[in-house]
């Protein structure tokens, strides 16, 4: 697992959004909020975020983790490059504080949180996300903390998806349809080197990953896995796979990882 997989996507005439941080929104925004207690990354959340000092979400889409966080106390608002999705999140609460902005370049002023929060979003710069990291510890105040999640390799993925993947690229590239690149998935030890690189300290990291019977990731690598009606959930031979892999460990097939880091 020791090389970055770089993952392209088809072009359909819109941008591609499938990353495993950022979830693919519902049309019910108080369904996506809700998802956020079953995510094992939560209780990680709870536990390092500051009561007092300002939270900032980069890349925090439609919003539902700074809607979470902000009923659990939390001072967080949120910026994202889609306008869309601000739009979305400004028509569920006017007054919700997400607004339009570049997590590479913020605009914010030096030290000005005492947290940030980067949910999948940094994996989709092809250039690299130590961009992303230099803003990041430039808004941070000192020794403020930065939780950041990707997608990342595992033993699954390296075995099985990856390979299934790749071949797909290779044939659609022979038939002639266009590709783009959509995210790297590192592994955790390549992601982080680079954070240690940017200059932060890693403090603790975990999976991330659903709480049965949700699932992140073998629901995003299959649909053959997908149940068919109910939304982040695997089907019969779905949850068998799930329960025989959870049974060793979670490493094995989790959807992402998640570092709680200090500048």
């Amino acid at each position: 697992m020791g090389h970055v997989h770089r993952r392209y996507a088809r072009v359909t005439g819109g941008e591609s959004r499938e990353a495993l941080g950022q979830l693919d929104g519902s049309e019910n925004l108080e369904e996506d909020i809700a998802l956020c207690p079953l995510q094992t990354i939560e209780p990680y959340f709870l536990k390092y975020l500051p009561q007092s000092g300002k939270i900032l979400e980069a890349g925090s889409g439609r919003g539902r983790w700074v809607f979470y966080l902000r009923r659990k106390g939390f001072d967080v608002l949120g910026i994202d490059i889609a306008e869309s999705d601000v739009a979305f999140a400004k028509a569920y609460d006017e007054k919700v504080p997400i607004s339009h902005g570049n997590v590479l370049d913020t605009g914010f002023a030096d030290g000005s949180f005492a947290a940030v929060i980067s949910l999948g979003v940094v994996e989709h710069f092809e250039e690299g996300p130590q961009q992303a990291f230099r803003e990041t510890r430039r808004i941070l105040k000192p020794g403020g903390l930065f939780l950041v999640t990707v997608p990342t390799q595992n033993v699954v993925r390296v075995l099985v998806f990856n390979r299934i993947k790749d071949a797909l690229l290779l044939y659609r590239r022979s038939r002639g349809r266009q590709m783009v690149f959509e995210e790297y998935r590192y592994s955790r030890r390549q992601f982080e080197m680079l954070l240690l690189e940017a200059g932060f300290e890693i403090i603790e990291r975990a999976p991330d990953e659903f709480v049965p019977p949700k699932n992140m990731g073998l629901y995003k690598e299959s649909r053959f896995l997908q149940h068919p009606t109910q939304r982040w959930e695997l089907n019969r031979p779905g949850k068998a796979i799930n329960g025989i892999l959870s049974r060793f460990s979670l490493w094995l097939h989790c959807g992402g990882t998640l570092w709680v880091c200090r500048a």
